[in-house]
């Protein structure tokens, strides 16, 4: 597809996907016969949620469909949820107020989500699939190592702030974000290539990314997010992720300590010391709210050009900091 452009040339990966592949053919022509679970389905997928939201209501319609005879197996159902959706987002994406890498990564991702060229299976109950349906209904954004939906930070979770944290979350809610939102809330990338490793440049690379998004869309006030990884707590444990908070200390973030959190979140996963504190009862996991104001993070990103992806020359100007989750 030498000459078609990359919205097009994604698009024609998506229906080819459709219309041939074994597992997504009998869906896709039921769907366009007018099936009316396949499209009640279809009609729920964007409002699924990070926080698990519209999964229920899914796994009910996906029921239906094996009640019924429709083969819907090993990722089917939930592989044409998403490939039938990133075919009909193509034409949008050349209009979508972002950086013009970010349009390449969602077109990019459309292809692999229809040639099935992902590290995580096409599973409703998992938060890949949250992801994967975000991207491929245009609510959910890859900036690399990271994507961002467009939210705000819960008025709750004022309640939640430790209170040593609580004057300068008020302070920055009333003088910097003048609200709770709308604001960029970043998630790690689950269909990251190395889902081993975290590093440091390739997260200055994806907020850079988001800056350039942001000058787009005047309206945003900033970038915030909430995970175990930015806790104070998890780096008296695993010190070498201290790395994460860097960014936002140096440049006007704010790093604001929450509450506990289950320890089903992932933050005992593939990390044998964190689990022996746990299981010693010396670590107990938490969370923190990051704040990054609009502001700040523009001034950063104006005074990083060399992680522009357009840079003719990268001039290496901090250190590769890189560590296993």
């Amino acid at each position: 597809m030498p000459d078609m452009t990359p919205s097009a040339r994604a698009r024609a990966v998506c229906r080819r996907a459709l219309e041939e592949s074994a597992d997504l053919r009998p869906l896709w022509r039921a769907w366009r016969a007018g099936d009316p679970v396949l499209a009640e389905a279809r009609s729920r997928l964007p409002a699924v949620r990070a926080d698990g939201s519209g999964v229920p209501q899914l796994l009910r319609v996906k029921r239906t469909l094996v009640e019924a005879g429709v083969p819907v197996d090993e990722g089917a159902f939930e592989r044409f949820l998403i490939v039938s959706a990133a075919a009909e987002s193509t034409g949008r994406v050349d209009t979508l107020p972002v950086d013009e890498r970010v349009k390449h990564l969602t077109l990019q991702a459309f292809e692999r989500y229809a040639t099935g060229d992902v590290p995580e299976p096409f599973d409703l109950s998992r938060s890949s699939f949250v992801a994967m349906g975000g991207i491929a209904t245009l609510s959910r954004f890859p900036a690399g190592q990271l994507d961002w939906v467009v939210s705000g930070i819960p008025r709750s979770w004022v309640l939640r702030a430790r209170w040593r944290g609580l004057p300068r979350l008020v302070a920055s809610l009333a003088f910097e974000l003048r609200g709770f939102g709308p604001a960029f809330f970043s998630h790690l990338n689950p269909n990251r290539r190395n889902q081993n490793m975290l590093l440091e440049r390739e997260s200055l690379r994806s907020y850079h990314r988001m800056a350039r998004s942001m000058e787009r869309q005047p309206w945003i006030r900033g970038l915030v997010t909430a995970s175990w990884l930015h806790s104070p707590d998890t780096f008296a444990v695993s010190p070498h992720l201290k790395w994460l908070n860097t960014v936002f200390r140096d440049n006007g973030g704010h790093i604001v300590p929450l509450g506990p959190v289950d320890e089903k979140c992932g933050v005992l996963h593939r990390s044998p010391e964190r689990q022996r504190a746990f299981d010693l009862g010396t670590f107990t996991p938490t969370e923190a709210l990051v704040i990054w104001p609009r502001a700040a993070m523009l001034a950063w990103a104006h005074g990083h050009q060399e992680l522009r992806d357009d840079a003719s020359a990268r001039r290496r100007v901090f250190a590769v900091n890189g560590a296993g989750v």
